[in-house]
């Protein structure tokens, strides 16, 4: 099974995944580092932190090529009613 690492990127660090994980293929990471996205803004808003900055992932193998770049935040709602839903996580390959 390949492993793949999940570096997060603000505009001012980078912080590495030193120890990766071990995933079926690049669609399972891509799932794994949506969900990543997901708690990091989660985390954000819970402590008071911009949730509009601008955040990716990136996620390499274990050569340390890139594989895959996800940018993130937490986006606008859309509707008009009280269940409005955020603007989910988009990918660029």
């Amino acid at each position: 099974m390949p492993r793949f690492y999940f570096h997060y990127r603000t505009d001012d660090q980078l912080i590495p995944d030193t120890d990766g994980s071990d995933l079926p293929d690049l669609e399972a990471a891509e799932r794994n580092a949506a969900s990543l996205a997901k708690a990091i803004v989660e985390r954000a808003a819970s402590t008071g932190g911009d949730t509009r900055l601008p955040r990716s992932i990136e996620i390499t193998d274990a050569a340390g090529e890139e594989l895959l770049y996800i940018v993130f935040w937490a986006g606008p709602k859309v509707g008009t009613g009280g269940d409005d839903e955020p603007v989910g996580v988009h990918t660029v390959h």
